[in-house]
This record gives C-alpha cells, sequence and structure tokens, in this order.
C-alpha cells in the first residue's frame, strides 16, 4: 500500500488484514505525536460504489461509539478525499478469536465462565451499538471481527457491513451480509426480513458456542438444541449446560423468538453466569441429582403419599435423597415436558 506524503502515516510495510476492497497495514505516526504503532485500514481505489459507501459508513460508525470493548479511531479521511483511511489501536498481542478456536490451547474450551465473559463483552459493546444515535447493527460478528488480548478483554472491529437505522442497506449485488454460519438467517441474500439488533445476538451466540467447542459453527439453528447442544458436546461438564438459556433466546431462526434488547441480553448472560458460579444443577440433573447436597439421587420411597398426600395431584411425585434424605415433592411430567419442547426449538 502506497500512503500520500502529505499523511501523518508512515507503514513498516507490514500487512496484516486484506479483504476484497480494503487493506490494513502497521503504521506509525511521522510525527510522533502518537507513540507506538497503530493500524491503518485503507480502501482500495477504483472499487465500486458500494465500497465506498460503506466504508464512509463505517467510519461514521466507529467515530461514534465509545466503548472498552470495540475499536478506537484516532485519524481518519474526510470524505472528498482520494485516499479513504483510517487510523485504529493495535495491540501486538491481540489475535483473532478465530485463529484462539483453532489453536491447540483455547482458554474457552468447556469453561463456561469465560465463555460467558466473552459473550458478555460482546452484549456491552452492542448495547452502546443500540444506544447509538442512529442505532447500529454490526451485522458481521465473526469470531475473525473478535480481538481477543492477553488479558480476554476483547474489542469488536470491521464495521464494513455495519447498518445504521433509518438507512438503507449497502449490500452488492446477490450478495448475503455476513458471515456464512454465523450469519443471522435475515441477513442471508433475498431475505426481505427486518434486519435488528436480533442478527448481532444470533452471531454473538454463535460465537460463544464456537468459543467453548473450539469448532466451527454449524448452520441453521436446530443442531444447538440437539446434536451440537452442550449436553451432547460435554457430556461429563454439566456447568456447560446452563448455556441453553442463552443459546434459546438467541439461535433462533425467526428473530422474532430472539431478544428484542442488548440491555436483556446482558442481563440474562449475568443471571447465567451466577447460576453456573453459585452450583446450580441444569435441568437435566435435577431428579436424578440432589439439588441440595449433590450427592445423592433422588428416588421414591415407602409410604411417601403419607407426606405430600393420598393421592398426590397428577404428575406429582415424592422423591427422597438417598444422601442427604431431603424430600421433595416432584413434578416429573413438567421436567420432561420443558426438556422435550427445548428439542424441538430452532
Amino acid at each position: 500500500m502506497k500512503i500520500p506524503m502529505n499523511l501523518r502515516w508512515k507503514t513498516t510495510e507490514k500487512t496484516v488484514g486484506e479483504g476484497g476492497q480494503a487493506q490494513v497495514v502497521l503504521v506509525i505516526d511521522k510525527n510522533a505525536e502518537f507513540g507506538g504503532v497503530w493500524a491503518l485500514k485503507a480502501l482500495k481505489r477504483d472499487g465500486p460504489s458500494q465500497a465506498y459507501e460503506r466504508f464512509s459508513r463505517e467510519v461514521s460508525a466507529i467515530q461514534k461509539l465509545r466503548h472498552p470493548s470495540i475499536i478506537h479511531i484516532v485519524d481518519c479521511s474526510s470524505p472528498s478525499d482520494d485516499f479513504q483511511f483510517y487510523v485504529m489501536e493495535y495491540d501486538e498481542g491481540a489475535r483473532p478469536l478465530g485463529k484462539i478456536i483453532k489453536a491447540e490451547y483455547n482458554p474457552y474450551y468447556g469453561n463456561p465462565i469465560k465463555s460467558l465473559w466473552l459473550f458478555e463483552q460482546i452484549c456491552s459493546a452492542l448495547v452502546a451499538c443500540d444506544k447509538s444515535s442512529p442505532k447500529i447493527v454490526h451485522r458481521d460478528l465473526s469470531p475473525a471481527n473478535i480481538l481477543v488480548k492477553a488479558d480476554l478483554t476483547i474489542k469488536v472491529i470491521d464495521f464494513g457491513l455495519c447498518q445504521l437505522q433509518g438507512s438503507e442497506t449497502i449490500t452488492l449485488v446477490d450478495e448475503g451480509v455476513g458471515t456464512v454460519n454465523y450469519m443471522a438467517p435475515e441477513c442471508e441474500s433475498g431475505s426481505e426480513d427486518v434486519i435488528g439488533v436480533g442478527a448481532d445476538l444470533y452471531s454473538a451466540s454463535k460465537i460463544l458456542w464456537s468459543a467453548i467447542t473450539s469448532l466451527k459453527v454449524f448452520s441453521r439453528e436446530s443442531p444447538a438444541f440437539n446434536a451440537k447442544s452442550m449436553p451432547e458436546m460435554f457430556p461429563e461438564n454439566p456447568k456447560t449446560w446452563h448455556l441453553h438459556h442463552i443459546f434459546e433466546k438467541t439461535i433462533r431462526r425467526d428473530w422474532r423468538n430472539r431478544w428484542g434488547s442488548t440491555v436483556e441480553a446482558e442481563a440474562a448472560a449475568r443471571r447465567v453466569r451466577f447460576l453456573i458460579e453459585s452450583g446450580y444443577p441444569p435441568l437435566e440433573e435435577i431428579g436424578p441429582r440432589c439439588p441440595i447436597c449433590g450427592v445423592g439421587e433422588l428416588s421414591g420411597f415407602e409410604q411417601s403419599h403419607a407426606v405430600f398426600g393420598n393421592p398426590n395431584p397428577r404428575g406429582i411425585e415424592s422423591r427422597q435423597c438417598t444422601y442427604c434424605g431431603i424430600c421433595f415433592p416432584f413434578n416429573s411430567l413438567k421436567r420432561m415436558e420443558t426438556l422435550n419442547t427445548r428439542k424441538k426449538l430452532e
């Protein structure tokens, strides 16, 4: 990339990213006002008009957002300039989440607490987007667009496909918006459905699934509740099963079945983290395992009807822990109904 001489930025000749319409190189400030190394993203010349419009929108969006989990811009071109660019912060130790997921050591693998913290940070960034005026929808959240620092704090990058509320969608002919398998159904080519914050929450939750499993995410939605559910992926790690509460309100085909608020999603993530840290058993474990002592199993016992009624109400069973002896009225029908309903979600 050749940077105009009149700019304060000098290339280090190191390219850190390149796409169809833009390139990212490392630069230093010739005036020494900004110390250290920065990343300059420049729009390639002679591209389609939509690419220019997207780039302008990307710069405008990031400048509006001041959030610790969103990349920060320190300089940019004017709309009339021939050389279109912006300069953003750069952390040499930060790595794309996609590379971390594929690495031999993935700190998120099988760890619901660290994985939830990742999800919470993304949600917090989305809250800032939602509170912006106009509201901003990223539309391309994926492991490639999440940078993870050494302390596991993150930076959301690449707002090149973002949508500003009230503005027309800038999409090339026959082009879907987003990364395959991570993008919401309403972002697919040909869809005329509404693209709102639910699209970003859908993508954020699929990122969560990828992070904790170290796998590229599945297409569509039903695998999250069946073959690729947490009990199937981690049969020996029930703590991960609590993530169903996130997936059931995000990885849904119809955006109306997802959370409609980023604040609601962020609060729910904190609640799920509380359940895990407090040792609450997931629904699949309640019944077989005592939720009080966590050691014994709940089973029927002689003369149980004398404790909770004779006969018990329909569906209600009397159970006693084989270890601590505590007794419960237990609605096994309700439990099975809920578990079966979960498997039908899509």
